[in-house]
């Protein structure tokens, strides 16, 4: 335990003030590569240590004080203020702490306690990738890293690289608060950021992709550079969609925000404060008929290297598995340390990992289908300019970057325009594919047909 964390502790206990405190300390140590097509414009090494504090206040509620059952019993409210430190703050600890206690005495929240010390050892949870292990294995895989991605965009025809990023980042995390819980772990997180040029002269288009994970192997660049390269000439291609209303696949990144206001309306935090549509063992689907696939849904901290995964959360609550929607019926709630304590449910922990179960079609299943009067049999959306899904109604309309019309023909490739409905309708004719991948903290189907969506173009 280092010097700055000792000095913190004891402060914390201490301060007349804090009636409770929780702190994260984390020390990061990253290798950043930044390349300019051919040349690798600079290499940095940096080493961060941080220490994430949260300090809790009680205090009495200020009239008119709440009815009994919303201020908890105690008769007092519990105010809670964040506070970023470095081990330059050192010198003025004390004028940092009396600030967040004053933050903290003007937040009336019912009180809650902390997460104590697990009754069995936390999971064990692979979240460190061998290869990061240390500073000089961190600067052999960047040098890799670059190695290889130029290779791969050269076999690439009429594309060129513009730029591209790697940042290499090992973490050590060390958790404790004053209910004597204490933890640690060791995480390991590769960040790649790519741009893509097509074309050359004025007619050029440019594909952008950020892509991360825990482990260098799960980038799975050969795979990424190829698909961004295809995008990228397809981009030159592209027109504006016809108007339409029909089937619609979503595939790669497209598909992952719609699963957003499921994971709100499960949460403990949406049901507390009176937003979440869902009952527990009320279906999603309402009283819609249900074509397709019906969804089952999981929050899994304990994925090995997911991006989502954890041994323990930001309160130091163990990992867990839950199982949040089977076959589109609530089972249970994603609750926090805080929420749960309110509401009165089981503590599962912060969100994890979105697993979604598989379906069993294939890809050109997917996007099968008979054209009858000369216009798309479907349209297959890949790529969005910005996703806007209201987690709270379901409701979306998002611009589209990039995607394609499909007919018995071939395909044309799109962009513009926009595609528009709702989560909660939607979900009621899907059909999910068997091929899954894992990107970021998603793990589920690759793609999913939607019987009826609307995209807005010509």
């Amino acid at each position: 335990m280092s010097a700055m964390l000792d000095r913190l502790l004891a402060a914390l206990d201490g301060h007349p003030g804090i009636h409770d405190w929780a702190v994260q300390q984390r020390r990061r140590h990253s290798v950043q590569l930044y390349l300019i097509g051919r040349e690798i414009e600079s290499v940095r090494e940096v080493t961060v240590e941080e220490y994430e504090v949260e300090v809790f206040n009680d205090h009495p509620w200020p009239e008119p004080p709440p009815e009994p059952a919303a201020a908890g019993g105690s008769g007092l409210a519990r105010g809670v203020a964040g506070l970023t430190l470095m081990p330059a703050d050192a010198p003025r600890l004390a004028q940092r702490l009396d600030e967040a206690v004053l933050m903290a005495s003007l937040v009336h929240n019912p009180p809650y306690p902390l997460a104590a010390p697990p009754a069995a050892p936390y999971p064990s949870v692979p979240l460190a990738d061998a290869q990061l292990r240390g500073s000089q294995e961190m600067h052999a895989a960047a040098g890799d890293f670059a190695d290889q991605l130029w290779h791969l965009v050269e076999r690439e025809p009429q594309v060129r690289l513009s730029a591209a990023e790697c940042f290499l980042t090992r973490t050590a995390l060390v958790l404790r608060n004053s209910r004597g819980l204490e933890a640690e772990a060791e995480t390991t997180h590769a960040m790649a950021e790519l741009a893509l040029l097509a074309g050359s002269g004025t007619d050029e288009a440019e594909h952008f992709r950020q892509i991360e994970a825990r482990r260098l192997e799960d980038l799975q660049l050969a795979q990424e550079v190829a698909e961004a390269a295809q995008y990228a000439r397809d981009t030159l291609q592209a027109q504006l969609p016809r108007t339409y209303t029909g089937p619609v696949v979503l595939s790669g990144d497209a598909l992952v925000p719609l699963f957003a206001p499921l994971l709100f309306h499960a949460s403990a935090l949406a049901a507390y404060n009176r937003l979440s549509r869902l009952q527990l063992g009320e279906s999603l689907y309402g009283e819609r008929e249900v074509m397709g696939d019906r969804l089952t849904l999981r929050s899994n901290a304990l994925l090995p290297y997911g991006l989502g995964s954890y041994r323990f959360d930001h309160d130091g609550v163990p990992g867990a598995d839950v199982l949040l929607y089977e076959e589109g019926v609530l089972r249970a709630r994603q609750a926090t340390q805080r929420y749960a304590h309110y509401l009165g449910v089981p503590v599962t922990g912060e969100a994890a990992n979105t697993q979604v179960r598989p379906g069993t079609a294939g890809d050109d299943e997917l996007r099968g289908a008979a054209d009858g009067e000369g216009g798309p049999a479907a349209y297959e959306i890949v790529a969005f300019s910005a996703p806007e899904v209201d987690e709270l109604t379901g409701d979306f309309g998002m611009e589209i970057r990039l995607g394609y019309e499909l007919t018995p023909h071939g395909r044309r490739p799109i962009k513009g325009g926009s595609l528009s409905g709702n989560v909660f309708e939607a979900l009621a004719g899907v059909w999910f594919s068997h091929a899954v991948r894992m990107h970021g903290r998603y793990h589920g189907p690759r793609a999913a047909r939607f019987a009826s969506l609307r995209v807005a173009g010509s």
